[in-house]
């Protein structure tokens, strides 16, 4: 267990909030894809901590980017700089990384661009050809771009109606690139976003003979799989993987969608 220091908080549109906290272990130990549990209040309620993924990694820090949802978020969001919080970290296993210069496609559902933006900055420092899928509900979720502003090529997809981008689901923009390019041998896909987003996108033919990784999201009460709260059913029928532990990034076909 870690104290980080609040160094910065942004309240930005959606009920997004942006934290930069200072750590030096978790920033320099910190992988594409891992999560931290953050203690959101001092005492005990809520009891539970929140695992939050990271972001991106500074120096000795490493931010967060989450929206508020429910009542223990709503307290993470009260937290003012100069706090310090408890923090465990950094979890769970990430994205495995290309060991070659092929192209990489990034498909993220909403708050699911958190690890993704990690992982990009990663794959746009070694040179690697990388196009970023982001998918928003509503126009007001479209700033979460100006996090992405590193990326070479970003395709940005609305399910409400708008004049700048294409209207629809992160998927259904994802298959109609598919539908006019091809992957070459050794391309890459990485993704994260809501069950129903990894289940289409599992049904893709296109990408049968691709590798693809997954984050997946769940509940999580304690991030080292003691409270079985994320369980997963696994392909093989061996039983269950728990995200937090197992994952949360997984071979999609480890998984029983």
């Amino acid at each position: 267990m870690s104290e980080a220091l609040v160094k910065e908080k942004k309240v930005l549109a959606a009920n997004f909030i942006y934290l930069k906290l200072k750590e030096e272990n978790i920033a320099r130990e910190a992988k594409p894809g891992q999560f931290v549990m953050v203690k959101i209040a001092p005492g005990w309620d809520p009891l539970l901590r929140r695992p939050l993924a990271i972001l991106e990694v500074d120096g000795s820090n490493f931010s967060l980017l989450f929206q508020i949802s429910g009542r223990g978020t709503r307290f993470l969001a009260s937290i003012e700089v100069g706090t310090k919080i408890e923090v465990l970290g950094p979890l769970g296993n990430g994205f495995s990384l290309p060991e070659e210069n092929k192209p990489v496609l990034l498909l993220a559902g909403g708050r699911g661009m958190v690890p993704l933006t990690f992982l990009a900055r990663k794959l746009v420092n070694r040179q690697i050809p990388v196009i970023f899928f982001l998918g928003v509900k509503r126009q007001e979720e479209i700033f979460l771009t100006s996090f992405l502003d590193f990326v070479p090529s970003l395709v940005v997809a609305c399910q409400e109606r708008s004049k700048t981008f294409f209207c629809g689901t992160v998927i259904e923009t994802f298959s109609q690139w598919l539908s006019v390019h091809s992957l070459p041998s050794g391309s890459r896909v990485y993704a994260c976003g809501p069950d129903n987003m990894l289940r289409a996108l599992n049904q893709l033919p296109q990408l049968e003979k691709i590798l693809v990784e997954v984050s997946l999201e769940a509940r999580m009460g304690c991030g080292f799989g003691a409270c079985l709260s994320c369980a997963v059913k696994r392909k093989d029928q061996l039983g269950y993987y728990h995200v937090c532990k197992d994952g949360p990034v997984f071979a999609r076909e480890k998984i029983a969608w």
